[in-house]
């Protein structure tokens, strides 16, 4: 069995307090950190659209006409490109207040 060790330091609250205030006023850090996000949640967002239009597409051609059935997978599209619509809008927001705010997160 294999054990990794490292050293662990402790450090004062004041040490964190101001690396803390340090990144807060860095606005590269910031966009560093919304681009990691956006680059992680607008691909993860896409895949998930995909998954619930393929989903609801399925129920759509085996509800065999049944009307609940297919009222059911018709307000699961509809509740899909709602999502992605939201999803389009949020990053747009996000992009406009980047710029707003001059934070580059491209």
């Amino acid at each position: 069995m294999i054990i990794n060790s490292s050293k662990i330091y402790a450090s004062s609250l004041s040490d964190i307090l101001t690396n803390l205030q340090e990144g807060a006023e860095s606005s590269e850090d910031l966009g560093s950190f919304m681009a990691t996000i956006l680059n992680i949640a607008i691909p993860l967002s896409a895949i998930s659209v995909f998954v619930l239009l393929s989903f609801a597409a399925y129920k759509l051609m085996t509800s065999q006409g049944n009307p609940d059935k297919l009222k059911d997978a018709k307000e699961q599209i509809a509740n899909a490109i709602t999502g992605f619509i939201f999803i389009i809008l949020s990053v747009a927001i996000l992009y406009l207040l980047s710029s707003i705010l001059k934070i580059n997160i491209r």
